[in-house]
């Protein structure tokens, strides 16, 4: 994993100095999410990411984003004490539309590997109940808005298109059944 961080690392910084239609940045900020099918509802968990994007514009309105990130999602149930903790690699693949100057919907996926779980329940160690899945496919739609060239903040949701194990009992998107991660996440965007 660190071998594909540090490539992704030094093609961003390489490719700045070839490809002047790229921009490179920097994201980072909280997520709050829950899982759906672990009969607590509420975005209880909050979590944070931290990833570097680069961003091609097809157009003065429309652009291919491509974002390497560590991102912390999971679940608190404060009924019965019980708080997941799930660690991923995620690579967003996202179109983006410029609204206006300052505005730009993004909308993709976000094929994410699983690199630490842990589940405890009142103080106690729960993760071999869990079974949870190492690939997980979000979808993500989000709104980015621009303070100036540089500087932006965005509000994305994105959501498991297959469940991430099968302990669960809600309906995901595709009509299949299991637990699924539901994150509301927080960005600030620095662009290079």
């Amino acid at each position: 994993m660190k071998r594909i961080v540090t490539l992704f690392a030094a093609l961003v910084l390489c490719g700045g100095m070839y490809a002047q239609d790229f921009s490179f940045g920097l994201r980072l900020g909280p997520n709050f999410s829950q899982i759906d099918g672990d009969e607590a509802s509420g975005y209880n968990k909050i979590g944070y990411h931290i990833g570097i994007f680069t961003s091609y514009p097809f157009s003065s309105i429309s652009s291919a984003n491509l974002e390497l990130s560590y991102t912390s999602k999971g679940a608190r149930n404060t009924s019965i004490q019980q708080v997941a903790v799930l660690d991923y690699v995620e690579i967003s693949l996202l179109y983006g539309i410029k609204l206006t100057e300052k505005v730009e919907i993004l909308a993709g996926v976000q094929p994410s590997v699983l690199v630490n779980s842990s589940v405890t329940e009142g103080g106690m160690d729960m993760g071999d109940v869990f079974n949870y899945k190492k690939m997980d496919i979000p979808v993500a739609v989000g709104l980015r808005l621009y303070l100036n060239p540089h500087i932006a903040f965005e509000g994305r949701l994105s959501y498991s298109l297959p469940s991430i194990n099968k302990i669960g009992a809600a309906e995901g998107l595709l009509g299949n059944y299991g637990q699924f991660n539901n994150v509301l996440s927080g960005s600030l965007i620095y662009k290079l």
